[in-house]
C-alpha cells in the first residue's frame, strides 16, 4: 500500500494493464511496458490532466509502479526480479478485469485486500478501537502503533513517509464503513465522500458544488475546469462500458431478440450531470427503444418521461436480480440517490423495499404528467 495506490489510480491502472495484454494473457509485462503504452498515456493525459508521460518526472513513475506492486503482493500479478527490474505476469485475470470495471469495484477490493493484511498483522484491535470512538485520542493511538509498526517492520525509517501511507488506509476503510476518516491530519468532521480518497480528487466544495448550486453553475464549472470536465467524461464511458458488459440484451425485455447496443441515460447527462456517471442511471436498450422510445421521434433532447418511468422500472429489476444472484454489481443506496436527484425530491430513502420504490416511481411520475 503506498500513496498512489488509490480506487481510482487501481483502476485506471488495471484498464492499462488489461489493454496492454490485448489477447494474449500470459505476456509478461514491466512497469515501463505499461506506463509508456498509447492506451496509458491518452488515458493519463485526457482524464487524469496529466502531461505527456515521456516527458513526466518520476512522480509519474509511481503512478503505475505503487498499484502494480499492490496487485503483485496480492496475488492478482505475479511479480519476478530480473536485474534491478521487476517483470510481471497476471495470475487471477478474473480480478484484475473486475478492478479494472468500475472504480467502486477497486474500492471493494482495497477494502477486501487491507482488511486482510490489517488482520494478519495482528494491527485489527488498533483500527477497530478508532473507528469506535471516532476521537482525536483514538486517532493518536492508531497513529503512534501503527508508525511504530511500520519502522519496526519495513525499510522506512523517514517520518514523512508513513502519513502518506496510513491516511490512505484510514480513509478507504472508514468510507466503506460510513465512519469518519482523517482530513489534514485530524479526525473529519463527518463521514467521509468518495473524493477524500481519490488520487484525482474532484472536490465539488472547491468549485461550489453544493444543494445550493444551480445546475447552470455546475456546467459552468465542468466547463472551465480541465482536469474536472476530463475525469468527468471518462467516468461516464467508464459507466456505460461497465453497464454494457453486465446486460447483453435489452433491460426492457432481456431477451436475445433484443440485443442490448445502446447505452441510455435515464435522467439526462446534459440536465443531470452529477449522477451521469452512476450505472444506476444507465439502461441498456435497443436502437429502437433509445431512438424512438426514450427520445421520441430520434429528439435526443427530448424525454418521454412514462417510458422513463418503464426504464427506471427496469432497471430497478435489474439491481434487484443482481442483488439475488449475490452480485455486487450495483448499489440500492445510488439508485436512491439517482432518484431524487432525477425527481427533485428526497421522498427515497434507503430502506424502502423494491416493491415500495416502485410505486413511489410511478406515484412521481404521475405527479408530473
Amino acid at each position: 500500500m503506498d500513496q498512489k495506490v488509490t480506487p481510482d489510480v487501481l483502476c485506471a491502472v488495471t484498464e492499462c494493464v488489461i489493454e496492454f495484454l490485448g489477447d494474449n494473457l500470459d505476456k509478461e509485462f514491466t512497469k515501463n511496458d505499461i506506463r509508456f503504452s498509447n492506451y496509458a498515456q491518452t488515458l493519463t493525459t485526457e482524464s487524469f490532466n496529466k502531461p505527456n508521460l515521456k516527458d513526466a518526472n518520476s512522480e509519474y513513475d509511481k503512478f503505475f509502479a505503487q498499484p502494480l506492486k499492490t496487485l503483485a503482493y496480492s496475488k492478482v500479478l505475479i511479480e519476478t526480479k530480473r536485474g534491478n527490474t521487476n517483470v510481471y505476469k497476471v495470475k487471477r485475470f478474473d480480478i484484475l478485469e473486475f478492478i479494472s470495471l468500475r472504480e467502486r469495484n477497486a474500492l471493494n477490493f482495497l477494502e477486501i485486500y487491507l482488511s486482510k493484511v490489517i488482520l494478519e498483522s495482528g494491527l485489527q484491535n488498533i483500527f477497530n478501537n478508532f473507528f469506535q470512538k471516532q476521537d482525536k485520542a483514538g486517532l493518536e493511538i492508531l497513529r503512534n502503533q501503527l508508525f511504530d509498526f511500520y519502522y519496526t517492520n519495513t525499510s522506512i525509517d523517514k517520518e514523512y513517509e508513513p502519513p502518506r501511507i496510513f491516511n490512505k488506509i484510514i480513509n478507504i476503510l472508514a468510507f466503506k464503513k460510513k465512519l469518519k476518516g482523517t482530513t489534514r491530519g485530524t479526525v473529519s468532521k463527518f463521514t467521509l465522500p468518495i473524493e477524500e480518497i481519490r488520487y484525482n480528487r474532484i472536490n465539488w466544495r472547491d468549485i461550489g458544488k453544493d444543494k445550493g448550486i444551480t445546475r447552470e453553475e455546475f456546467e459552468a464549472a465542468l466547463g472551465e475546469n480541465a482536469e474536472v470536465q476530463g475525469y468527468f467524461k471518462y467516468n461516464i464511458q467508464k459507466a456505460k462500458g461497465f453497464v454494457k458488459k453486465i446486460h447483453p440484451f435489452s433491460e426492457i425485455h432481456r431477451f436475445t431478440e433484443y440485443p442490448g447496443l445502446q447505452a441510455h441515460h435515464i435522467f439526462m447527462e446534459s440536465e443531470f450531470p452529477e449522477i451521469a456517471d452512476s450505472p444506476e442511471n444507465i439502461i441498456i436498450l435497443t436502437p429502437n427503444q433509445h431512438f424512438y422510445r426514450a427520445h421520441p421521434n430520434n429528439k435526443t433532447s427530448v424525454i418521454d418521461e412514462r417510458y422513463q418511468a418503464i426504464c427506471l422500472i427496469s432497471k430497478l429489476d435489474s439491481i434487484e436480480i443482481n442483488y439475488r444472484l449475490g452480485e455486487s454489481d450495483y448499489s440500492i443506496e445510488d439508485f436512491i440517490n439517482v432518484l431524487n436527484t432525477g425527481f427533485a425530491t428526497e421522498h427515497f430513502q434507503i430502506g424502502m423495499d423494491f416493491e415500495e420504490i416502485k410505486h413511489q416511481i410511478i406515484t412521481h411520475t404521475s405527479a408530473r404528467a
